[in-house]
């Protein structure tokens, strides 16, 4: 008895665990993924930075009349050279009428604000941080002048002209030949200034 009831068991244990078979076309050749090209760290965060810049932010409520004018600000009072920056420095510029501003900030992973990169004050903390705004594009450069060789300036942006109401402030760039300036002014002082969108045509 004992043993017809183990038998049973045994037979019942069995049933349970049939399954039908899988067929699969699994290899190990098929299942080694192809390396992608192999990135540097500026180029993994300039690509990060991208991907941000497509979302900059806009604030609607804000127009080009409700800002005030900048300050005229005295560089005098900041480091020359302006302090290294392991992740290099952000770029962005915004027009007000036929003028326009710009706002250069040590790169972090930390998103900016749409307030924070659009308020007049300009500092350097005393952990190295900087954010300077200033209004005009030889404004501009004097500040990239003042950036060490070797830096890296990511210039974020996006035209959205013809998709916003007239008058809504946003990160934009300028016409191609301010920008061409701006980038053969850099070059000339060993500072690499890389759009990072590029405006519609």
């Amino acid at each position: 008895m004992k043993k017809t009831l183990l038998f049973l068991c045994l037979i019942i244990l069995l049933a349970a665990c049939e399954r039908p078979a899988t067929i699969t076309n699994w290899s190990p050749i098929n299942d080694v993924s192809t390396p992608g090209p192999t990135l540097t760290p500026s180029a993994i965060y300039a690509t990060e930075k991208a991907v941000q810049a497509q979302v900059t932010p806009t604030v609607s409520v804000k127009t080009q009349e409700s800002l005030t004018p900048l300050p005229t600000l005295d560089l005098s009072k900041f480091p020359n050279p302006l302090p290294d920056a392991m992740k290099g420095y952000e770029l962005v510029a915004w027009q007000v009428g036929d003028d326009w501003n710009f706002t250069l900030i040590t790169g972090t992973n930390r998103s900016k604000t749409f307030e924070e990169l659009l308020a007049p004050e300009s500092t350097v903390s005393a952990d190295g941080f900087v954010k300077i705004t200033v209004a005009g594009v030889e404004a501009i450069k004097k500040v990239l002048a003042m950036l060490p060789a070797k830096t890296e300036v990511f210039w974020n942006g996006m035209d959205l002209s013809g998709q916003v109401p007239e008058g809504t402030l946003y990160f934009a760039y300028p016409e191609k030949t301010i920008m061409d300036d701006l980038i053969n002014f850099c070059a000339k002082h060993d500072v690499s200034l890389e759009v990072l969108v590029e405006p519609g045509k």
